[in-house]
């Protein structure tokens, strides 16, 4: 796992995409399934955060219930974006499903992955 700082992370609520031109962070939080028949609405939401320009864009998947290869695809598809807009693409993967997911495929060690929330802390943006 590649370390990434801890003061990339937000700590407060995501801001508006819209309201992110020129932020230095953005995220996204997914939660519920991820898979082919909720991946365009994903992809919309990651697309609308990078049209801010946000030097680090994070996308949080421990929220997810279940994620399959269209989770992995958003996030490879968003990092290679990144790449040739000179920007960085974190994934906070949790400890449940989408973790599993990202080591079986052995990605773990090839993204920038942040570390679990705090138990009791709760992700910005996500949905009760």
């Amino acid at each position: 796992m590649k370390p990434v700082p801890e003061d990339a992370a937000p700590d407060d609520a995501a801001p508006d995409p819209a309201d992110q031109e020129g932020a230095a962070v953005a995220e996204v939080v997914l939660d519920g399934e991820l898979d082919i028949s909720t991946l365009d609405r994903a992809t919309h939401r990651v697309e609308e955060a990078e049209r801010g320009g946000p030097r680090l864009l994070v996308v949080d998947l421990s929220q997810l219930r279940f994620v399959d290869s269209s989770g992995v695809r958003l996030v490879l598809l968003a990092q290679e974006r990144a790449r040739a807009e000179g920007r960085r693409v974190a994934v906070r993967l949790g400890t449940g499903p989408a973790l599993r997911v990202f080591q079986a495929l052995g990605l773990v060690d090839k993204l920038d992955v942040l570390p679990p929330r705090p138990v009791g802390e709760t992700a910005p943006g996500a949905r009760t």
